[in-house]
């Protein structure tokens, strides 16, 4: 009996080591956790750069930067975070693992990067030979001067067919508007009650304006 319950004893005492074991390095690990801050701006004009990639080498844990260039993520201390950004060159930085704490905060600037591009020459024909062929061939454009008559004669074809052009539709639209908002809530003044309007009539009926002319 003493020897099932030094058994028993000891089995105890192995899984409450284990567990505390387990325990102890869970949160040996949360205590590694940051919550890692921060603003990318670039180096030169000091503007806040939009859409930057944060990654952590070697994991599938990264972030993007937003249109005012603020990013957050998850990391442990002693990881390197690459910053990458098309038209900057790539950079890094590595959270420290003395920090103390569990929030980290950082501006990282970014420096521009001159990119080369090879020349890229753009042409309708394969070779100069058929592009002389084609350009003998092809119909020649009217010069300025004839397409400004087609213009002008287009124009007073249109000047004709309509009494007044865009711009005298809208300062009589205006003229209207301002004449309906000036007498809003009054009755109009009538020409017929008007002792101008009457004296100009007698006089256009003294100089024979309403006569018929032959």
């Amino acid at each position: 009996m003493n020897i099932i319950k030094k058994i028993f004893h000891l089995s105890i005492l192995g899984i409450l080591l284990i567990t505390g074991s387990s325990a102890f390095a869970q949160d040996t690990k949360k205590d590694d956790l940051v919550q890692f801050t921060g603003l990318v701006l670039s180096a030169d004009s000091l503007q806040p750069l939009s859409y930057a990639v944060i990654a952590i080498p070697g994991t599938r844990r990264g972030t993007v930067t937003d249109f005012n260039g603020y990013f957050t993520i998850v990391a442990r201390k002693g990881e390197t975070l690459v910053f990458e950004l098309l038209g900057y060159m790539k950079s890094q930085y590595t959270i420290p693992d003395t920090f103390k704490g569990y929030k980290y905060s950082m501006v990282k600037l970014m420096a521009p990067d001159t990119m080369f591009l090879p020349e890229i020459v753009i042409s309708p024909l394969p070779d100069r030979q058929l592009f002389d062929q084609y350009f003998v061939k092809s119909d020649i454009p009217d010069s300025d001067l004839e397409r400004a008559r087609d213009n002008m004669e287009r124009q007073a074809l249109r000047d004709e067919l309509l009494s007044m052009d865009g711009q005298e539709n809208q300062n009589y639209y205006m003229q209207k508007q301002v004449q309906k908002f000036y007498y809003a809530g009054q009755m109009q003044p009538m020409n017929i009650l008007s002792p101008v309007a009457w004296s100009e009539f007698v006089r256009a009926w003294k100089r024979g304006d309403f006569k018929k002319k032959k």
